[in-house]
């Protein structure tokens, strides 16, 4: 069963204490010569009201020893049991209690909820069938029935318990919640906000009932209604963190940042924060780029919990996001440490290593990733592009079929694929994969460019200047784009033109080596055609200056000397 229904014990404790009425003074009744068993127990059940369970036993035990044939003693007894914990002794009484009165239905279904709580759950549901066969009206019955049932993961089963709870006590609000949470914890959120509704309609505190219906309209994109739903818990209870955390996160979805950070430390003037608490805050912060501030708030979350797998995986993440690559790997280590098949901690181990060039550590954390997480198509990719890398290409095609077998709509996978294959030789099937991913998104600027480049490489010249060209018209700044355009050019022998666009980005791109190996390849073979034009020949002599200006080199120089001499530009 899940944690959610594991914390409301004290709410299922509420529903086992209707047993008899009040009674006013119990230290007059004291002094009379002769006190009734019902009064012990009274006495007993008020005591236990206030939580004062051992004395509570105490007036139980009295009454046992007047009365040791009443099987309400012993469900007494064993209620006050069940409430300090003590399961087994609670279930010994509640078999005394059986023993008496062998049709006590009310005796099976708290026998039933105390094994429910030791976790033997298959007995406690065999049980609650002989509390409902002798009072098939109970209401107790069918509540706690329910609760061991979802905690068996018969879900099914345990929404028809909760059901007819409720048909027979329609206006309990603890049912309706109950129902609602077991609604809510199998994505039914519209069902589930249909019982959260109707049990704030009889639920005193209405706190949980507000929460749970600002959490189901946040799973389900309604952030309007969870905005309305968590304002309404805050204002009953100030002092939760919970709330304030969905209101955060709808205020983070919609966009409306300030809002989101002063919805943070209003709370945490006012609430009580906790671990989750500055965890949200953190990765609020976080998705701000307000790295320092996050990393701050996690650090607050360690305080707490120390041991927490979510706030040392995001710590790890903080210095991931700076480049901190000991500091992130210190924090994933200690996730893993905690939790050795944590998948996503191995995946981003695995990333550190990639970024230090360590392929072979970094296969090794993929690889323990994928063992947890096999239909991860990222991690198949992540392995193939390793493999690549260290110029093993077989693994590296098995990795990216693989990749493409469990995403066929990646597009990043086909590219990459084509690269190998275009590096191995393989320029049809480099083609044909490029051309795939090219058709999956004709309107980006990346896939452009690297189809073009397959085809540059196939010596499809045509082909590859129109995709250039394309992926210039998509993104206008996409340097290494009119660096492809520059060498299709050169390839069509259209020298000007190619030395045109590399003076056009000359002061964007010439910093890039690329850049600067195919600019000396262009002017070299420029200064081989015999009818070069004057003005382009005026551009070369810019490019050979700007080159010069921050590097020596011969190429350079003797195409300068080229041109000065043949041109008569004046030396400088």
């Amino acid at each position: 069963m899940t944690s959610k229904f594991l914390q409301i014990k004290e709410d299922i404790k509420k529903q086992i204490n209707k047993f008899d009425k009040y009674i006013n003074d119990y230290n007059n009744i004291a002094k009379t010569s002769q006190i009734p068993v019902t009064a012990y127990m009274n006495w007993g059940i008020e005591l236990a009201r206030k939580g004062e369970l051992e004395k509570a036993l105490n007036k139980f035990q009295t009454a046992s020893l007047m009365a040791n044939q009443n099987p309400d003693v012993y469900i007494n007894i064993g209620i006050a049991l069940l409430k300090q914990k003590k399961y087994e002794d609670a279930i010994i009484n509640f078999r005394k209690a059986v023993r008496t009165d062998k049709f006590n239905a009310r005796a099976y279904t708290m026998w039933a909820t105390a094994l429910s709580e030791i976790g033997d759950l298959k007995s406690a549901i065999k049980i609650y069938k002989i509390a409902q066969k002798y009072d098939p009206r109970d209401t107790d019955t069918y509540l706690n029935w329910g609760i061991s049932l979802a905690k068996a993961g018969r879900k099914s089963e345990a929404e028809e318990k909760f059901k007819k709870a409720s048909s027979l006590s329609p206006t309990n609000p603890v049912i309706l919640f109950l129902w609602g949470l077991l609604l809510f914890e199998q994505d039914k959120y519209t069902e589930a906000i249909l019982r959260f509704n109707q049990s704030l309609l009889y639920a005193q505190d209405k706190y949980d009932s507000y929460y749970y219906l600002a959490l189901c309209s946040l799973k389900q994109c309604n952030y309007k209604l969870a905005i309305k739903y968590s304002q309404e818990a805050i204002t009953l209870d100030k002092t939760k963190v919970d709330a304030y955390i969905i209101l955060a996160d709808c205020y983070l979805k919609t966009c409306q940042d300030s809002l989101c950070l002063e919805t943070f430390e209003s709370a945490d003037e006012i609430a009580q924060p906790n671990a989750n608490f500055y965890t949200n805050w953190g990765l609020a912060l976080q998705k701000y780029n307000f790295i320092d501030a996050a990393r701050e708030k996690l650090y607050k979350a360690l305080l707490i919990n120390p041991t927490s797998e979510i706030v040392l995986f995001n710590l790890g993440m903080n210095f991931l996001m700076s480049s901190e690559y000991t500091q992130a790997e210190e924090f994933f280590n200690k996730v893993l440490e905690i939790n050795p098949s944590n998948s996503m901690t191995l995946y981003n181990l695995a990333a550190i290593s990639y970024n230090r060039q360590d392929y072979d550590k970094a296969l090794e954390h993929y690889k323990s990733s994928y063992e947890n997480d096999k239909k991860n198509y990222s991690i198949y990719f992540n392995i193939a592009n390793c493999y690549t890398k260290k110029h093993d290409f077989e693994n590296a095609k098995t990795y990216f079929k693989k990749c493409i077998e469990y995403c066929p709509k990646y597009i990043p996978a086909y590219l990459n694929y084509a690269k190998l294959l275009l590096d191995t030789g393989n320029y049809v099937e480099a083609q044909r994969k490029a051309r795939t991913a090219y058709l999956m998104d004709k309107n980006d600027a990346y896939t452009n460019y690297a189809f073009g480049i397959v085809l540059l490489k196939s010596n499809e010249l045509n082909d590859a200047l129109d995709k250039f060209e394309n992926a210039i018209k998509i993104n206008p700044d996409y340097i290494t784009a009119y660096l492809g355009k520059a060498e299709t050019l050169l390839n069509m022998n259209n020298i000007s033109e190619s030395i045109t666009i590399m003076e056009s980005i000359m002061d964007k791109a010439f910093v890039i080596p690329e850049y600067q190996t195919l600019l000396i390849q262009i002017l070299q073979e420029m200064i081989k055609d015999e009818n070069l034009a004057q003005t382009t020949a005026e551009t070369a002599y810019k490019c050979c200056n700007k080159f010069l200006q921050q590097y020596n080199n011969d190429k350079i120089v003797v195409v300068k000397n080229f041109l000065t001499e043949k041109y008569k530009f004046e030396a400088n």
